[in-house]
């Protein structure tokens, strides 16, 4: 594997990369789609877990516009709310999977010096609750989000990571298992650095990547940490 030089700061894809939210995703959203239907009687059908999968690196007003195109954006964010609620919740009881290395990586790559900040189309509460049940919250220099006011998707929330943070896009590589990593990296001259792990479906979704990973602790090679 050659080593990537000049590296100074890494952005981190959350689900799929350092996280799995796979095993409860399910049962979590057909919940809250079908307490909504209780109260409303809509929606008809329900999607299965490969739709909802499809959609996991999505921003989340365009995962529920594509899983429910047939509700009012009002009802979608209700649906999206009790959602994210019921997962912060699971995730502190500790459900979720956690890939193995991330925290001895993540602190490694932390004490050698390097800038970590996430890089999630996942909400924050989503985000922090995944990072302090790992116990690596606090090797984050920041968890910036979309806030759909100054961000709205992914390529957005590495434009305003770099110019917040004083990163120059030759000093940083993006992480992630999907698409909108690949995107974003692109959008902003970011080296993309791809999982073979994670929620992807297709080799195309690494298509320009730098450098792939079978894991995620392959990242301390990658960088050079030793």
């Amino acid at each position: 594997m050659t080593v990537l030089r000049g590296i100074q700061a890494v952005l981190l894809d959350i689900d799929g990369t350092l996280f799995s939210s796979e095993d409860m995703l399910l049962d979590v959203y057909h919940e809250a789609m079908v307490d909504f239907r209780k109260r409303h009687g809509r929606p008809e059908t329900l999607p299965d877990l490969p739709a909802i999968m499809a959609q996991i690196g999505q921003p989340v007003k365009k995962i529920f516009q594509n899983l429910l195109p047939e509700l009012a954006e009002s009802d979608r964010d209700e649906i999206a709310a009790q959602i994210l609620d019921d997962l912060v919740k699971r995730i502190e009881e500790g459900q979720g999977v956690h890939y193995d290395g991330v925290a001895d990586t993540l602190k490694r790559l932390h004490d050698a010096g390097f800038r970590i900040f996430s890089a999630s189309n996942g909400r924050k509460a989503y985000v922090d609750a995944i990072l302090k049940a790992a116990g690596i919250d606090h090797l984050f220099e920041a968890v910036p989000a979309i806030d759909n006011v100054r961000i709205f998707n992914k390529n957005e929330l590495v434009a305003c990571t770099l110019q917040d943070y004083g990163l120059k896009p030759e000093q940083c590589i993006i992480v992630g298992d999907r698409t909108t990593d690949r995107d974003a990296g692109k959008a902003n001259d970011v080296a993309f650095v791809a999982t073979l792990y994670g929620h992807h479906g297709s080799a195309d979704e690494h298509e320009g990547a730098v450098a792939t990973i079978e894991s995620f602790s392959e990242l301390l090679t990658l960088l050079g940490v030793n």
